[in-house]
């Protein structure tokens, strides 16, 4: 049978294409308003990705026929990390990408946004979208779905609204679970099992290239470097005296609640500061907000673009382009490709009218010392 054919928009990176790659779906396009994003992109998977500003569609865009239509148009209006402006112009393009559904007319779409968009503005434009959704000729679902259910070593919830025609859309059966064993399942996918195997890097390290100086300790690791033979993107910042002396004195598992009122600068805590995650459990949501992600388990120093991407699922082959600020916004704003490749295979299943195995790892992930 021809694998599905889909349409990335506000494709970002790729983890919508990487994922849906995975599950067995073949990408038309993509488009995109950011530069190296669309670089990082077109240097990692076949097909046509268009720099543009989806607000004014490019010609040719309407010609294309494909099967899905997946998008996750920018989240910084309903974000916790962000201001929440009712008037963010960004808030419309959620319009913007329905209407190019609406005229792409696909059998079946896909919508991501961060769980806040359901709750923003008093639940305003999630009643917007619940009335805009029913005036289209989809049978729809919305739902939350935590990425560490389908293998992605962090704990990460999304907002997402399915369409589809001819058959009914469901989310994605987990396949990762808490309690070991659990219905024959594997377990959630931990922070150490993800990023143990990669180079020791200190502050400060500006190449970021190195061949990979381990076996891999865990499963996902090995699966993580199937095809790659070396480690890119595992840069890492500078710190000062003081923002080191911070870094120290955060605990696994605590965060900005140790600098409040500390600091002269650091009087109010804000979620995505100065956290540093277990070593034993999923990672926090993986994050770029205010120069910073979450801290290193073991080491004294912010975790690099490659680490936060093991986090995000991506395999090491998807090499990141641009500055490593750009970098940690390409993959910490992504969609974890784990997670689409998850959606993708509910997607086939629908669209094929039969059931496709979930594509899981070999075997239960070990752990890794």
């Amino acid at each position: 049978m021809t694998a599905p054919t889909f349409v990335d928009l506000f494709s970002g990176a790729g983890g919508w294409t990487c994922g849906l790659e995975m599950a067995g779906l073949r990408r038309l396009a993509a488009f995109d308003f950011n530069a190296s994003a669309c670089r990082t992109l077109g240097r990692n998977a076949a097909g046509h990705v268009a720099c543009v500003d989806l607000r004014e569609p490019p010609a040719g865009l309407f010609d294309l026929r494909p099967n899905v239509v997946v998008g996750s148009p920018p989240c910084q209006g309903f974000s916790n990390e962000g201001k929440k402006r009712a008037d963010d112009p960004r808030n419309g393009l959620v319009d913007v990408y329905l209407g190019i559904v609406e005229r792409l007319a696909p059998r079946a779409w896909v919508f991501e946004n961060v769980p806040g968009f359901q709750r923003s503005y008093g639940g305003a434009y999630f009643e917007w979208m619940r009335r805009r959704l029913a005036s289209m000729d989809y049978e729809t679902r919305t739902f939350l779905l935590d990425a560490s259910d389908f293998g992605v070593p962090q704990r990460r919830v999304r907002f997402l609204a399915m369409g589809a025609k001819r058959f009914a859309p469901v989310p994605p059966p987990p396949t990762h679970f808490a309690e070991v064993g659990l219905f024959g399942a594997a377990p959630l996918t931990t922070l150490w099992e993800a990023i143990s195997d990669l180079p020791r890097v200190g502050p400060g390290e500006r190449t970021g290239e190195f061949e990979y100086d381990q076996a891999p300790r865990s499963v996902y690791q090995a699966w993580a470097r199937d095809g790659c033979e070396r480690v890119v993107n595992h840069t890492t910042q500078r710190h000062s005296a003081r923002v080191l002396e911070k870094i120290r004195s955060v605990p696994a598992g605590s965060g900005m609640e140790m600098l409040v009122g500390r600091y002269r600068e650091n009087q109010v805590h804000y979620e995505g500061g100065y956290r540093r995650a277990e070593k034993d459990k999923p990672s926090w949501t993986a994050y770029w907000t205010r120069g910073m992600t979450s801290i290193h388990p073991e080491q004294d120093r912010f975790l690099s673009p490659r680490e936060c991407a093991r986090i995000q699922s991506f395999p090491d082959r998807w090499a990141f382009h641009g500055t490593t600020i750009e970098n940690y916004t390409q993959v910490c704003n992504a969609v974890p490709p784990l997670l689409a490749r998850a959606i993708g295979q509910s997607l086939r299943s629908g669209l094929e009218g039969a059931s496709v195995a979930p594509a899981t790892m070999s075997r239960p992930l070990t752990a890794a010392g």
